[in-house]
């Protein structure tokens, strides 16, 4: 009896655990932050709910269409704006960013975190409870 009831429990921990797994990048759901390597350079948030993809410092975000440039090799790839491009695994574990700015190319790497939608409007509703 005692046997079955740790079986149970496993199996229910179990299927809770997959069913709260990421997406993949390539599913197009939510959002995802990402981070970069070096704190000087601008967080990216790709958003799927709004189709948006944002490049962002402390003050504003410089918003952009998103678009999937291609998918394969394990990675999503993003073009943003007229000169820039994001190239993400597909669970978001490392991208690499490239942007021209003024003349000057830019290379940003980091990590990317999944945003669900359960979060974005928890924290929506938080900010309007304020």
């Amino acid at each position: 009896m005692r046997t079955a009831l740790l079986i149970s429990t496993f199996l229910a921990v179990r299927m809770i655990a997959t069913a709260a797994a990421d997406p993949a990048i390539s599913e197009g759901a939510g959002q995802w932050v990402c981070v970069p390597d070096d704190s000087r350079q601008l967080q990216v948030q790709i958003d799927f709910v709004e189709r948006i993809y944002r490049r962002c410092d402390q003050r504003t975000c410089s918003t952009f269409d998103l678009a999937f440039a291609e998918d394969g090799e394990g990675t999503v790839a993003f073009i943003f704006g007229p000169n820039g491009q994001m190239r993400v695994a597909d669970d978001g574990a490392h991208y690499v960013e490239t942007v021209e700015v003024g003349g000057r190319i830019i290379t940003s790497c980091g990590a990317c975190s999944f945003r669900s939608l359960d979060d974005l409007y928890i924290e929506d509703a938080e900010h309007r409870g304020s």
